[in-house]
């Protein structure tokens, strides 16, 4: 018996040492494999054809989870499924947009769809704060400035894609009051990329500035056009959509149709060959561009005015 029972022990710990072992080796893939997919974001930035990459990024994004399951840690997928979601929802906002005039029923149900991928992407980036920080969130909702104090230059891409998917959100269901209180702490996060790198992404983080300031309650016109003229200079140019968030920020409020003229001008020029990761943003940048261009009439009483005098 004493003989049977140290067999049955010997037995329990081998298959608890393979089992284990087992686990490690999955992970270990799993890791591997996301450490391939994560740096694959390129693939989708240098596409031209913003149709294909829509229809592709679904199947990209539960790839992302799936493996998130096993490793999930892992700090490239956690930041591929952030950034990934968030572009996603841009996307789907932009149809949004389109569908006001045609189906508003339908805009608004896509809408809600929009607002729910903003906050999976930003509770993935969150997570990947959570990484390298322990309780980052959680000190985030107590503490801001504690938390934000933490972070370093390695911080940057999370700290920029959950403030940027958090502000998303809101732009999404401008009615909620959740949303819209926690609206500081998104320009907080993006703030704190200004501090740490202000060149990421070639100007993304002032280029989020100037809608931030541009649209928000309380923001400030001459704080946007000082961001605007900061992102063209850090993106000498490259990036259509920071002459579009201004033009949609603050030249409709202020209406200035021959600003607002020019900056379409400005957007569409841009030749989205020329810097091969930014092509897919251009590409879409410039798609919504065409789009304004023939919202002219709706958007300024002056084009309205000048239509009817025809």
């Amino acid at each position: 018996m004493k003989y049977r029972k140290s067999a049955t022990r010997l037995l329990h710990v081998t298959l608890a040492a393979l089992l284990l072992a087992a686990c490690s080796v999955k992970k270990t893939a799993v890791n591997i494999i996301g450490n391939a997919l994560a740096g694959s974001g390129g693939v989708y930035a240098s596409d031209d054809d913003p149709e294909l990459v829509r229809a592709a990024i679904p199947f990209g994004l539960k790839t992302y989870e799936s493996l998130l399951e096993v490793s999930p840690d892992h700090e490239g997928l956690l930041l591929a499924a952030a950034s990934g979601f968030t572009a996603y929802a841009y996307i789907l906002q932009d149809e949004a947009d389109r569908l006001d005039a045609t189906n508003l029923a339908q805009a608004r149900k896509l809408r809600a769809r929009v607002r729910n991928l903003y906050l999976r992407g930003r509770d993935y980036a969150l997570r990947g704060l959570d990484v390298q920080h322990d309780h980052f969130t959680i000190l985030l909702k107590t503490d801001r400035n504690t938390a934000l104090a933490m972070t370093t230059e390695d911080d940057v891409s999370f700290l920029y894609w959950a403030g940027a998917s958090w502000a998303g959100a809101l732009t999404a269901a401008k009615d909620d009051v959740g949303l819209i209180a926690d609206l500081p702490t998104a320009g907080a996060l993006v703030g704190r990329v200004l501090e740490l790198d202000e060149t990421y992404e070639r100007g993304a983080a002032d280029e989020f500035f100037i809608s931030y300031e541009g649209s928000r309650p309380g923001g400030s016109t001459k704080r946007a056009r000082e961001h605007y003229d900061r992102a063209l200079k850090i993106s000498e140019g490259q990036r259509a959509s920071v002459h579009l968030a201004l033009a949609e920020a603050v030249t409709i409020r202020e209406q200035n149709l021959a600003e607002f003229k020019a900056l379409i001008a400005a957007a569409l020029a841009v030749d989205p060959d020329k810097v091969p990761n930014l092509r897919l943003a251009n590409v879409i940048a410039q798609r919504r561009a065409r789009w304004l261009q023939t919202r002219t009439s709706d958007l300024f009483v002056e084009a309205e005015q000048t239509e009817e005098a025809k």
